[in-house]
């Protein structure tokens, strides 16, 4: 009888039994066979291996070839590869812990496997296998490396390893720091300030090869002259292993992106050869202060008129007017000073600088204030001047500024009477004095144009005037008093009542 091991879930049986002799001398064949549901797979857990090179999974046997290699390099100057170990399964893959990669074969010493940091991996989990390439026979040199685990589809993972040594030869390296630069590579260099000079970087160059490299002059050169080449220590030969250094210094003449090329030149199988690498670097502008001047809103960088003050009392002050100074440049604004330049300087008052200094930080600000304060009447003006020695974008700037106001002569007040003369038509003779002075109960004959004033509003023809305006020299409270006068009276009659005015400041 055939035994049949069954799974726990099944969907159908058949019975198949012993061969038995039919009349026909067939025979029939009965037994038990399992079918597990479409789809489904077992719930064992198993673990799976799977390899990949290059991001392609590699089948048990299947053959790497790590190419063309100079003979007789130093393991750490091979050729290295990387290959993925992963556990597709669903528990833990487990490899040995101190031989998880066996290496064999004809050319054991071409070959050097760098055993994986981690040998038990679970479900989903990876890790890296590297592989060194150093031959030391010319043409074909093989090995093989086989993977033992716990996949009980495939307990011992092998792959075949094949590559080709070539002739012995100078191979150049160039790092600086612990970056290693390709051959064709590129560099980044970083920023540096238009018309300045980064710190050095120094770079090593290195021959890893298997033959005494013949150095040629120029050893090194750039194709950038904003690159410059300096503190060189090469000879004019490089022994294996052996390296030399130099120098670049980015001095960038303008603002920009720069780019160039650092060359290295050696002699390669008798003829001239080159490592070459591509450098880049960023030249910022240069720092410069950047004046702004403004008041309200409104530019004044380049100087102009403010809007005036207006009419003021003499001996009164206007409210001011602040003007703002801002370092819109990337560098400390210098000498910077404001000044009453030219015109009606005494009728005029300027504050100093807000930040109590001649020096502006880059993005700081500064204001001053400026007032009317007229000493007299009539129009005044003046002159404005903000100086630095380096606001204009590095060099000395001017502006300026005009401001303008009034000094008040007067204010109109408008005087009326009740008329007590009359005349005939053409009289001419007589009128009324209109007297004020800013002192209550002044005598209106003792007119003296300094403290007590007296205006003249003579007749007209037939018609007798009841009112006067008056123009009076400042603000405050005025007194006024009128009385009628004759040809024959000259001296008038009695002046009326007092009646007063305020004359407002503004």
């Amino acid at each position: 009888m055939l035994n049949v091991r069954i799974s726990i879930i099944f969907l159908s049986m058949l019975l198949i039994g012993c061969p038995k002799a039919s009349s026909s001398g067939s025979s029939d064949l009965l037994g038990v066979l399992a079918f597990l549901p479409s789809g489904q797979a077992s719930d064992t857990p198993v673990a799976k291996i799977e390899i990949s090179y290059n991001g392609v999974q590699q089948e048990s046997g299947a053959t790497i070839d790590l190419g063309t290699e100079i003979i007789n390099l130093s393991e750490a100057n091979g050729k290295s590869i990387s290959l993925t170990v992963k556990n597709m399964g669903t528990t833990e893959l487990q490899m040995p812990a101190s031989s998880a990669i066996v290496l064999s074969g004809s050319h054991t010493d071409s070959f050097t496997v760098v055993q994986p940091n981690k040998t038990n991996l679970a479900a989903g989990e990876s890790t890296t296998v590297q592989i060194r390439f150093h031959p030391i026979d010319l043409g074909i040199n093989n090995s093989s490396i086989s993977i033992s685990s716990n996949d009980e589809g495939i307990s011992n993972f092998r792959l075949s390893l094949t590559g080709t040594g070539g002739p012995a030869a100078p191979r150049i390296a160039v790092n600086t720091g612990s970056t290693n630069i390709s051959n064709n590579g590129a560099y980044t260099i970083g920023t540096v300030v238009s018309e300045s000079s980064g710190s050095p970087v120094s770079f090593t160059v290195r021959n890893s090869g298997s033959l005494q490299a013949v150095l040629n002059a120029p050893v090194v050169e750039s194709s950038n002259s904003q690159f410059v080449i300096s503190g060189s220590t090469a000879g004019a030969t490089l022994a294996v292993d052996g390296n030399f250094t130099f120098n670049v210094t980015f001095s960038p003449t303008s603002p920009g992106a720069k780019n160039g090329t650092i060359v290295v030149n050696y002699t390669l199988g008798g003829s001239p050869a080159t490592f070459i690498f591509n450098i880049s670097g960023t030249a910022t502008p240069i720092p410069v202060p950047t004046i702004a001047i403004s008041h309200n809103s409104s530019d004044y960088t380049s100087g102009g008129s403010i809007p005036t003050f207006g009419v003021i009392w003499p001996s009164l002050s206007s409210s001011s007017k602040t003007i703002t100074i801002q370092n819109n440049g990337t560098a400390n604004m210098t000498g910077l000073v404001v000044t009453e330049f030219s015109g009606d300087t005494t009728h005029f008052e300027t504050s100093v600088l807000s930040t109590g200094s001649t020096n502006l930080a880059a993005g700081a600000s500064a204001t001053f204030t400026v007032r009317f304060s007229p000493s007299s009447t009539g129009a005044k003006s003046m002159v404005l001047r903000v100086n630095s020695t380096n606001g204009n974008n590095g060099t000395s700037s001017s502006a300026n500024i005009n401001v303008t106001g009034t000094g008040k002569t007067g204010a109109d007040v408008l005087v009326s009477w009740t008329a007590t003369n009359e005349k005939a038509v053409n009289a001419t003779d007589g009128g009324y004095k209109i007297c004020y002075s800013k002192s209550s109960g002044f005598n209106p004959s003792a007119e003296n144009g300094t403290t007590i004033f007296c205006d003249t509003q003579a007749n007209s023809g037939g018609n007798t005037p009841n009112s006067k305006v008056i123009s009076v020299n400042t603000f405050g409270t005025w007194y006024f008093k009128v009385y009628a006068f004759g040809k024959y009276n000259t001296t008038g009659g009695a002046p009326s009542s007092e009646s007063s005015v305020v004359v407002p400041s503004t």
